[in-house]
């Protein structure tokens, strides 16, 4: 799906203040929410196959191709990996669904529920 004509344009090929984007995201809430979803995505299965690399490494490179952001690309290859590694697990997680729901609609994600 990330490969499809237009899933990034629809999230990054906006003008947006990226940097608040980010900052938003450091809320204490949002950050416990990644952190307990990686960490329980990652005790399942800590290895990172091929597969979910390759998605990072596109993930980044496209969104840094379109907001020249490195710190912004770096965030989206990590939601793009967790997401990735939750559905190789078959792990069912509220929050990376919420991940996921938020690009799926075009946004890049910043105040999910847990």
């Amino acid at each position: 799906m990330i490969r499809a004509d237009g899933f990034f344009e629809r999230v990054f090929e906006k003008e947006v203040d990226w940097d608040a984007e980010l900052d938003a995201r450091d809320s204490s809430a949002f950050d416990e929410a990644w952190n307990s979803s990686y960490k329980t995505v990652h005790d399942l299965d800590p290895s990172e196959n091929e597969i979910i690399r390759n998605i990072r490494e596109f993930t980044f490179k496209q969104t840094f191709r379109l907001t020249q952001n490195p710190e912004l690309a770096g965030y989206v290859s990590d939601d793009l990996g967790l997401i990735a590694k939750a559905f190789d697990s078959n792990h069912d997680h509220e929050f990376i669904n919420s991940l996921w729901e938020s690009y799926l609609q075009g946004r890049f994600p910043k105040l999910c529920s847990k």
